[in-house]
Order: structure tokens, then C-alpha cells, then sequence
């Protein structure tokens, strides 16, 4: 019998004497019994991080057969040539009893190792004594010593330490976990050396005075918020904790300063993608081979989401699912109380109450999509408290007001009795007169009341926020917006189509800013009351609809175009044969068209072309800046499909348009001048292009804001001069500046954050940076195949751009697997050069150098021709030289 926690051996009852390496092969084979193990796993596991000869391993087999009597060759059997396996049947027996100490340390012992350290108190609530904090002998500081002395134990240690160095490396000083300092993964006792940060959350409350029910509401929960950053912050480097609860949350209190808190024990953590590990350059990260994250669950079942424990394995709503548990704990002042039926009665806020129940939701599909969205709600609690206040203040009036006026008709019954009379001599002359009469002073006072509303909040409320308007960006109004959408459909309670509108226009400003999330909220808002009002089916209500569905397309965020064609096919099927004629035909061959601007650029020109063709028949309601909206997008779907020279005078019409119709200075000119930009560049004017787009930036950033989709797409154009004349240095600091505005105003996975990231990436593997490149790629690779699929056109650019910085980093088998992956058309299609597949036959011309594949370099070369002439950049010039070059 083999004990795990003692870490002994029982032969017939008996203990035998084995030394340590004997029971580590023996463990190991435990863990694949029945299973073939190879020398190299038994290697690997035994002595990790250490070349030994394989002599060594079978020495201790040998001993371990000793010790298991005659039978020994039969129990541990050898595969020739392959390794070992347990040939006994093997039972399993859990006991409940405390884990004995498995370390005879005591306080005042010096830690193993590191004299200069004296254990000072044990941390480890188990009963296993491997967790100590320790302090100097000479200066004023502790530490936390983590202990191991078994394979298991092992594998954690070293995937903490991995796990670390990963969001080190990633997140830098936005990283969330403690710090570790050193480790010992050389001889036993193993441990690692980790920074002493505070409190795990159950001594920080016992330490509070009145303990954590004292404590105010507010700061239990900004601690929360805090929590909640922090594992969204892990989440965006691909590490999922899977053990979070409160024991594993550490907080350091400084005087007069808001609490810390960190992220602790992330031994049982795993990875997203665990290609990151090799791309940083971190090895022995303690995940073995053909171990899944399921195989690592955590034992913390108070704090499993209900799917882990029906056996699905844990991601990142697992550990959404630990906080939500975590924020009620808080909330009601008590870490040891469960989630049981009935507690939402023990919560007084409605709002924490419907946080609460949005991040712990039994059904996974249902809870909040990421940590960082619950933090976000947590953080502007006092703002929505505010807003349900002000609108169930509105309701209440709205309420009273109509008690008032039951009151004044029930004083005034000979008033509705001779309107009802004059009503009813009405019908009686001509019904069909009513209808007419009824309709058209309906339709009067509604719009009178429409406009009313909407000239108070686009130009009162939104006019400074929506660049459009002409004016500079000003983000406090917007801010004023979002509070006071809450108030609308309480506002218009009698007046639903007066508030479709008010959300419809809340909506295209929120689209114009590039606050998409917002956006389709108000697009839901207007649809709702559009629903209410009895107007689903009306021609505004429809176009509202297309709107939505080219916001969607617009986004650029994961789930954003699936969800715009399903809004555009559908509002085809409503629509039936009126679907390619009138205005609401052009609204939908422009929704189409621009979803397939992301998609399919050729059914894109095919849409935009109906429109035009719509456009020509005049529909009630066309205007000129319709017309040129359509051919400006148009021209952008030739450059997207390399044929910038036709694009280039249609972007100079458009130009003179503009201008004819808005002035020079206007938003909509400043656009076309950037797309204008764009084409220049892509007929291969750099200079020009470059010369253009520097001056029209500081108009673009005071008229949109630094973050505006609009100002970060003149960066990119920037960007893609700056680095075909070799600028690097200033095309890095354009490409941070799409990566980080696109992600302030886009989130972290939108198309063109992850644009700026990739953009970033490359640039620095270019400028022999490419340690950080790397680092950059692979969070862009790693985000966009998670949000948009492995088949997305961005997803191939981002994969084409890694494997390219691997060639460069000399790394070519690596670069081989992700380069023959790549779908050239699809990248072509995105970056609108029809000959953009040479690059990457350069890619493998190099590999293929490198490895002296001389027959596929043979095949190559005839392919590298264009690269011969004078418009190739200096640097890809370079690298054919030294293709071409090569034997």
C-alpha cells in the first residue's frame, strides 16, 4: 500500500525503507496505472529540470522492485524500448482524516536552503505544514515559503512559478498575482519564495474591527471590484485560476490607502492556449503532456460552478462563477455563508441583487460574459443606483399626474360628456372621414412631440457628443447620456414611438462614437417600444432595424457580424418583394453591403452597387449625403479588393462633395480626406500619404477624440507608411495608439484593438525587438481566434504576422506550423493586395532556406518575382537578396 500523504511504502503490512526517487516512479506510475510510461515522462517527472543519465532511472526501478518483494518484476513490467507500466491491479481509498504534517518544521527552524530565513508561523489551514511565512534575520521583512516533496506537489509549484512569469511577461505591472521571488526545483525540499502580500480574506476580516459586517457596504464591495479586476486582468493573459475563494484572495491594508488585493495560490490554475508558455520562452511549467485543464480541477467545491461539477471541464465563467459567490459573501458580511435558496432575502439592493444573480447563475449561458463586466457594474453602482432612483422618481410623477387628472375629470363630467356626444355624431355623419381626420392629427401631434424630443437630446443633450454634430469630442456629456437613457421609456410611458426614437437617435451616437456595447443596447430599447407603440412592422421600425444590423457589422466585436447578418436576413424576409426598392431597400443593401465588407468583399460591391441603383430611381427620402456615403464606401470595397487606382479619383469626388455640401472642416469631410489618405498609400504615394495624414490628425483627434474609430483609423494608415519607408520607432507609436484607444472605447477583443496589437507585434520583430513582438502576437492570436474563430480573415493576418516574427527569431518549425495554415486569400481580401500572397511565400522560401529544403526552395523563387521591383519596401528587398541569394 502505497500512502500519498505520508509518502510511505506497506509491503504485507509491513513499512519498507525506500528512498525518495524509488516512490516518485512508483507515484508516477500510480497516476497511469495500467498505462504504458515512457523513460522520458519517468525522467522528466523524477528529476525535473535536470539531465540524468538513464542508468539512473533504472536504478531506482530496480530498488523499487526489491522493495516490492518477489513479485516485483511482475508489478512494475518494462516495455522494450518504450518505458514501464504497473502491471498489478491498482484501488483507490479517500480518507477524510486531516492531512498529517508532511515537513518536520517547526517556528525558529531556518528555512531549507535559505539560512538567512526563519519560519515564523504556518499558514496552511490542511494540516500538511507546507506553507510557512518566515522572516530575516537581519532587516525588517517576511516572506511565504510554499513547500513540496512529492511529484504532485511538484508539478503545482513549478505551474505556479510558470503561471507568474506568463502574466509577468503579459500584463507587467497590471499584473494581478503575488509576486514570486525565487524557487528551488533542484532537490527536496522543493518550494518557492513568494513576496508576503497581506491577508488571505478570512484572517483580513477576523483582524477588522467588528469584524467584515462592520466594515461598510461600500468598501466590501469596492474590494470586490477590485477582485474582480484582478481576474479579468489574469483572463486577458489566457490564465484561468480555477480554485478562486476567498483563502486564495490576498489583501494588503496600507495606512490611509485603499486595500490591496492580489490573486494567490495558482497551483491549479491552467491556460487558454498553452502555446503561450513556448512563445514567452517559459519552460517546465507543470502540465504534463496530455493532461487537460479538467484533469486539474480544483477539490474547493463550495466554490465549483455547476457545470464542473457535472464533469464539464472549468474556463473563465467558472472562476465568474467563484466571484459571484464571493460578492455575496461580502455582501452580507459573512465569507462562510453558502448561496441557498432564499438569499436574495438577505440582500436589501436590487442592483447587488441582480449583480449577484447575473455572475453566480446556475446555467453558465445566462451568467455575466467576463470579470471585467462584473467589475465595470461594482465600480459605477452609485451612478445605476442613481439612475433607478431618478427613473422610478419619473415613474412615480408620471403616476401622481395621472391620479390628478382622473381627479379633474371626475370634476368635470359634463366636459367628456359632450365631447363623447360630439364624438358619437361624428361616427354617425362618416366613419371613414373619422379614420382620415383621427390619422392625420395623430400623426400631426406625434411629430410634433418626436421632434420636440429628439432636438432636446441630440442637439441639447448629445450635440457636443456625437463628432458628427461638428464639435470637439466631449465625454462628460456622453457620460450625462447614459444616465439619462434610463429615464426615457418611464418619460414617454404614453408615447412609445416618441421613445423608440429618442433610442434610436441615442443609438447612431453612441455608433458614431464607437460605444458599441451602448449602442445595441439602445437598439434593443428603440425595438422594444417601437413593439409597444403597435409599430413593429413600420417602415421606421424597420430601418431602425438595419441600422442595428450595420452597427453590428460595424463593431467588429466577437459575435457582432453573425449577429448583423441574422438582423439583415431577417428584415429581407419581412420585407418580401419591396426588399430591393425604396429607401428601405437602400438601408438594407447598405446593411448588406457592409457586413459583407467584412466578409465577402465581392456580394459587398454587388450590395453596394443595388444601392446605387436604388438610389437612381429617387426614393422619397434619398438624399445627396446618402448618395455619397454609398460611393465613398464603395470605393473602400475597391481598395479592400487591391484595386486602389479605381478607388482613388471616386475618394476625390467624394472629397469635393463633402465639401461642396458640409465645408471643409466638417466630420464627414474629415473622413473622406482620411480615406483619401488611405488610397494614396495603396497606390504606393507614401510620402504624400504620410504628409496628408499628419495634418489631418490633430484635426481628426480634437473633432473625434483620440479613441474615436475614426482618428484611430488615420493611425493605422500612419502606420502602414511609417513601416514600408522603415520608420519603425514611429510606426510603433502609432500601431500602441490603435491597440490601446481601440481597446479604451472597443474593449480588449475588438477587431481594431486587436488590429493595433498585431500591428504593434510585427513593427517591433521588425526593429529586432522581438521578444516584445512575440509577446504581442500571440495575446492578438490568442484573442482573436477565441472571439472571432480560426477561419476569421484578421485571425489568418495575425497568424501570418506570428509566423513571420518566428521566422525572423530563427525559430522556423515553429513558424512552419502556423504559416501552412495560413488561407492567403483571405488575408489578401483584408489587407486589399491581390498579390499579398508572395509574402508569405518569402516566409517559407526563407524556412526552406534555414532547413535546406533545397527542391521546395527550387519551387518557390519563380513565385518571389514581384519583389524584384522598386516599389518593394527595403526591407522585405532584404530578404528576397537573401532568398535568392542562397545555393
Amino acid at each position: 500500500m502505497f500512502d500519498e500523504a505520508a509518502w510511505t511504502l506497506s509491503v504485507n503490512g509491513q513499512p519498507v525503507e525506500l528512498e525518495g526517487k524509488p516512490l516518485q516512479v512508483l507515484h508516477e506510475l500510480l497516476l497511469n496505472a495500467g498505462e504504458a510510461v515512457t523513460k522520458a515522462e519517468l525522467l522528466d517527472a523524477v528529476w525535473p529540470g535536470i539531465h540524468v543519465v538513464e542508468a539512473s532511472l533504472t536504478t531506482a526501478v530496480s530498488k523499487l522492485r526489491g522493495a516490492l518483494s518477489e513479485q516485483g518484476a511482475d508489478i512494475v513490467q518494462t516495455l522494450p524500448r518504450v518505458g514501464y507500466r504497473l502491471g498489478a491491479p491498482v484501488e483507490i481509498e479517500q480518507l477524510s482524516t486531516p492531512l498529517a504534517p508532511r515537513f518536520a518544521f517547526a517556528p525558529g527552524d531556518p528555512v531549507p536552503g535559505r539560512p538567512q530565513w526563519i519560519l515564523q508561523e504556518a499558514l496552511d489551514d490542511s494540516g500538511a505544514g507546507d506553507v510557512w511565512r518566515a522572516h530575516h534575520q537581519k532587516v525588517e521583512e517576511t516572506r511565504i515559503f510554499k513547500f513540496a516533496d512529492a511529484p504532485d506537489r511538484l508539478r503545482s509549484l513549478r505551474r505556479e512559478v510558470a503561471l507568474f512569469r506568463l502574466m509577468r511577461n503579459v500584463l507587467g505591472d497590471r499584473r494581478p498575482c503575488v509576486d514570486v521571488l525565487e524557487w528551488n526545483f533542484t532537490a527536496a525540499p522543493y518550494f518557492i519564495e513568494a513576496a508576503d502580500a497581506g491577508q488571505d480574506m478570512h484572517a483580513w476580516a477576523g483582524a477588522l474591527k467588528g469584524g467584515l459586517g462592520a466594515l461598510s457596504l461600500e468598501k466590501r464591495i469596492a474590494v470586490v471590484a477590485d477582485l474582480a479586476r484582478a481576474v479579468a486582468a489574469a483572463h486577458s493573459a489566457g490564465v484561468l485560476h480555477k480554485d478562486l475563494k476567498p483563502a486564495n484572495v490576498l489583501i494588503e491594508t496600507r495606512p490611509g490607502g485603499a486595500p490591496i488585493v492580489r490573486l494567490a495560490d495558482f497551483g491549479s490554475g491552467w491556460l487558454v492556449d498553452q502555446a503561450a508558455l513556448d512563445l514567452h520562452g517559459i519552460s517546465g511549467g507543470g502540465f504534463p503532456p496530455g493532461e487537460d485543464d479538467a484533469s486539474t480541477r480544483s477539490d474547493t467545491a463550495a466554490y465549483r460552478a455547476p457545470e464542473v461539477a457535472q464533469g464539464a471541464a472549468p474556463g473563465m465563467a467558472a472562476d465568474i462563477y467563484a466571484l459571484g459567490l464571493i460578492l455575496y459573501q461580502m455582501t452580507v458580511g459573512d465569507l462562510d455563508r453558502p448561496l441557498a435558496a432564499g438569499w436574495e432575502g438577505e440582500v436589501d439592493d436590487p442592483l447587488l441583487r441582480e449583480d449577484i444573480a447575473l455572475a453566480a447563475a446556475g446555467d453558465q449561458t445566462r451568467r455575466l460574459e467576463s470579470a471585467a463586466l462584473l467589475a465595470e457594474r461594482l465600480g459605477t453602482l452609485e451612478q445605476r443606483r442613481t439612475a433607478r432612483a431618478e427613473a422610478e422618481a419619473e415613474t412615480e410623477r408620471r403616476e401622481a399626474e395621472r391620479r390628478r387628472e382622473e381627479a379633474r375629470a371626475a370634476r368635470r363630467p359634463w366636459i367628456r360628456l359632450a365631447v363623447g356626444l360630439g364624438a358619437v355624431g361624428l361616427v354617425a355623419t362618416s366613419t371613414a372621414a373619422l379614420v382620415a381626420v383621427n390619422q392625420r392629427n395623430e400623426a400631426r401631434a406625434q411629430t410634433a412631440a418626436a421632434e420636440a424630443s429628439y432636438a432636446f437630446l441630440v442637439d441639447d443633450l448629445l450635440g457636443q457628443t456625437n463628432p458628427l454634430s461638428g464639435s470637439a469630442a466631449e465625454e462628460t456629456l456622453a457620460a450625462a447620456a447614459l444616465r439619462a437613457r434610463s429615464t426615457v421609456d418611464a418619460r414617454f410611458a404614453r408615447q412609445p414611438e416618441v421613445a423608440a426614437g429618442l433610442h434610436l437617435s441615442l443609438a447612431t451616437a453612441f455608433v458614431q462614437r464607437g460605444q458599441y456595447d451602448e449602442a445595441r443596447r439602445s437598439f434593443r430599447l428603440a425595438a422594444a417600444a417601437y413593439e409597444r407603440a403597435g409599430l413593429q412592422d413600420s417602415p421606421a421600425a424597420a430601418r431602425a432595424r438595419l441600422l442595428h444590423a450595420r452597427a453590428e457589422a460595424l463593431s467588429a466585436q466577437p459575435g457582432g457580424l453573425a449577429a448583423a447578418k441574422t438582423l439583415a436576413a431577417a428584415e429581407r424576409r419581412r420585407l418580401g418583394s419591396a426588399a430591393d426598392k425604396g429607401m428601405l431597400g437602400f438601408h438594407l443593401a447598405q446593411a448588406e453591403a457592409v457586413i459583407g465588407f467584412f466578409e465577402d468583399l465581392d456580394a459587398s460591391s454587388t450590395a453596394f452597387a443595388r444601392a446605387l441603383a436604388i438610389a437612381e430611381t429617387r426614393p422619397a427620402g434619398l438624399s445627396e449625403r446618402d448618395i455619397l456615403l454609398v460611393r465613398q464606401q464603395q470605393a473602400m470595397v475597391l481598395m479592400r479588393l487591391g484595386r486602389p487606382g479605381e478607388a482613388l479619383p471616386m475618394v476625390q469626388e467624394v472629397v469635393a462633395g463633402w465639401t461642396r455640401i458640409s465645408g471643409v472642416g466638417h466630420a464627414n469631410t474629415l473622413i473622406a480626406r482620411q480615406n483619401l489618405a488611405q488610397a494614396r498609400l495603396m497606390t504606393g504615394d507614401l510620402e504624400t500619404a504620410l504628409v496628408e495624414a499628419d495634418a489631418l490628425l490633430p484635426t481628426m483627434t480634437e473633432r473625434f477624440g483620440p479613441n474615436s474609430r475614426y482618428t484611430l483609423g488615420l493611425q493605422s494608415t500612419r502606420y502602414e507608411g511609417l513601416t514600408a519607408l522603415g520608420r519603425y520607432a514611429e510606426a510603433a507609436g502609432a500601431a500602441e495608439a490603435v491597440w490601446k484607444g481601440a481597446e479604451t472605447s472597443q474593449g480588449p477583443n475588438a477587431h481594431q484593438t486587436l488590429v493595433g496589437l498585431n500591428d504593434l507585434g510585427a513593427v517591433l520583430c521588425r526593429a529586432n525587438e522581438r521578444r516584445q513582438g512575440l509577446r504581442h502576437l500571440d495575446q492578438a492570436y490568442r484573442a482573436s481566434r477565441e472571439g472571432f474563430g480560426d477561419d476569421y480573415p484578421l485571425t489568418h493576418v495575425i497568424r501570418f504576422y506570428l509566423g513571420e516574427c518566428l521566422v525572423l527569431d530563427g525559430r522556423y518549425a515553429e513558424a512552419k506550423q502556423l504559416l501552412i495554415q495560413v488561407d492567403r486569400a483571405r488575408v489578401a481580401g483584408l489587407v486589399g493586395d491581390a498579390d499579398w500572397g508572395v509574402m508569405l511565400d518569402l516566409a517559407l522560401a526563407e524556412i526552406a532556406r534555414a532547413e535546406g529544403e533545397q527542391v521546395e526552395l527550387h519551387r518557390l523563387r519563380p513565385r518571389l518575382e514581384t519583389l524584384k521591383g522598386a516599389r518593394t519596401p527595403p526591407f522585405e528587398r532584404r530578404r528576397y537578396a537573401a532568398v535568392m541569394g542562397a545555393g
